[in-house]
């Protein structure tokens, strides 16, 4: 049976083997801008139209997106390291169910996209869906002692960059950030966010993580 092929946005029809149209890139590339909340860099406003992009990437299993997402922030993300003078790159881990799931983490392959060396924390234990708990206090507490670092990973008098797709409330890179403090012995350490889109919970916080 033949399938056509659809914009994951408009649902447009789309030829060769594209998956995302014109009039979707310049939407996404007109709503897209660097803005900085304390510590994170994010380029996008979770509304719906990212979010579709964001289910069809995670959910839908679509990983070609990956590419598209991987160019989409190029510019912005080597801006960042920059001026952020970045000499660790983190990625958020995702639980091994998660990953045996949808078959891959997410910011990893955006991150493989850019060529870019990153170093992972291993994730000690499968946690609730983030997105299914809207209390941050509950979302503390499913996350703690979610995260454990390498004893030959040395973050101490570095300035790291945390990855991630989405931040809400910001419980998921606090619970990072202080295995991450742990780990440095709290030496002289900078830790800055990029996320590709932050939600209304952590705007209304001003970022603080």
């Amino acid at each position: 049976m033949f399938f056509r092929n659809r914009d994951i946005i408009s649902g447009e029809e789309l030829v060769e083997c594209k998956i995302v149209s014109k009039e979707t890139k310049k939407i996404l590339n007109n709503l897209k801008k660097l803005r900085k909340l304390n510590n994170i860099y994010y380029l996008w406003d979770y509304d719906d139209k990212f979010k579709k992009l964001i289910y069809e990437y995670k959910y839908n299993r679509k990983k070609i997106l990956a590419k598209f997402i991987s160019e989409s922030i190029k510019k912005e993300f080597y801006f960042i390291l920059k001026k952020e003078k970045i000499d660790i790159i983190v990625s958020v881990p995702v639980s091994k169910k998660r990953k045996s799931e949808r078959g891959y983490n997410q910011v990893d392959e955006i991150l493989n996209y850019l060529e870019i060396k990153y170093c992972q924390i291993k994730r000690t234990k499968n946690t609730k869906k983030m997105a299914s708990i809207l209390d941050e206090q509950k979302r503390m507490k499913n996350i703690k002692g979610a995260f454990e670092i390498s004893d030959n990973i040395d973050f101490g008098n570095k300035n790291i960059l945390i990855v991630d797709d989405i931040v809400t409330t910001g419980a998921t890179l606090k619970e990072i950030k202080k295995e991450i403090l742990q780990n440095s012995k709290m030496l002289n350490i900078n830790i800055v966010v990029f996320c590709l889109a932050a939600a209304k919970e952590i705007k209304k916080s001003k970022g603080a993580i």
